[in-house]
């Protein structure tokens, strides 16, 4: 017998805004990531105070935020090396809303 599972894939019915935060060192055009429970993902924010908030935790110089849509940001997760393999929504840090790019 064929079961429908509610949600087999987490993070899709996780509701990110339409435009999110990120951060970047424009110097080297790197990206702040996180790891939750082993999984790794690009952080973005609701909220430009939290995405400078986790830019003060990152031990580099010339941390900005940018204001991006879900889905450029999405696009920048997907551009990140392995073993990024999310979009973490982080503004809760200890239960992240996670959409896995890959």
């Amino acid at each position: 017998m064929n079961q429908l599972l509610d949600c087999p894939i987490l993070g899709l019915t996780s509701d990110f805004p339409e435009r999110v935060f990120i951060v970047k060192h424009l110097p080297t055009g790197k990206y702040g990531c996180y790891c939750h429970d082993g999984v790794h993902g690009l952080a973005c924010f609701s909220s430009e105070s939290g995405a400078r908030e986790f830019a003060q935790w990152i031990d580099m110089g010339g941390m900005q935020s940018e204001e991006v849509s879900f889905d450029e940001a999405r696009e920048v997760a997907k551009d990140r090396p392995m073993p990024i393999v999310s979009l973490m929504l982080l503004d809760n840090m200890s239960d992240p809303q996670i959409h896995f790019i890959r």
